[in-house]
């Protein structure tokens, strides 16, 4: 094969510099994202460790969880959370309370100072994150939806585990 392209028209397999030259521009775009995400964490960094932020998000999203759940959920040992929560519950970042029909099971809530911090991140992001897409124009705009939605899915989610160690 040449590398200016395939072989004949029917070759779907992808040209390498195709594939070299996407993977750069998505090497450059992550940097970019990166660089995003770390502004807008970057005044929750001041109170908290980027594990403790993964712990109110997901609360966020999912709302009250059993601490069994919650550990499962983030890909952390129950011990190794059980002192993140300590320390989060101490900080009025999220309560705590034994369950009415069962004291042995505990339930982790995020509060209202948790809530706003996880809000201000987020808002801070998504407002970046307009910035950027509004210098566009429409249809490089429309491109760039596209193509996040594609990457998305043929990269799949992290696993638990490793957003647990970033903080996200």
């Amino acid at each position: 094969m040449i590398y200016g392209g395939p072989v004949n028209v029917h070759d779907k397999t992808p040209r390498v510099p195709d594939v070299d030259a996407a993977a750069m521009a998505t090497l450059v775009a992550s940097r970019s994202l990166l660089g995003i995400v770390a502004q807008s964490l970057a005044p929750a960094l001041d109170e908290l460790t980027m594990p403790q932020f993964r712990v109110l998000v997901v609360l966020a999203e999912t709302g009250p969880l059993r601490m069994g759940d919650l550990a499962e959920r983030i890909g952390v040992h129950p011990s190794t959370l059980s002192r993140t929560v300590d320390r989060l519950v101490a900080g009025g970042w999220i309560d705590r309370a034994s369950a009415q029909e069962s004291r042995r099971e505990v339930h982790v809530t995020l509060s209202d100072r948790g809530h706003t911090l996880v809000k201000d991140v987020t808002d801070r992001r998504r407002t970046q994150i307009v910035g950027v897409l509004t210098s566009l124009a429409d249809a490089d705009r429309a491109a760039v939806r596209r193509g996040m939605e594609l990457f998305a899915a043929a990269a799949g989610e992290a696993s638990p585990e490793d957003l647990w160690e970033l903080g996200l």
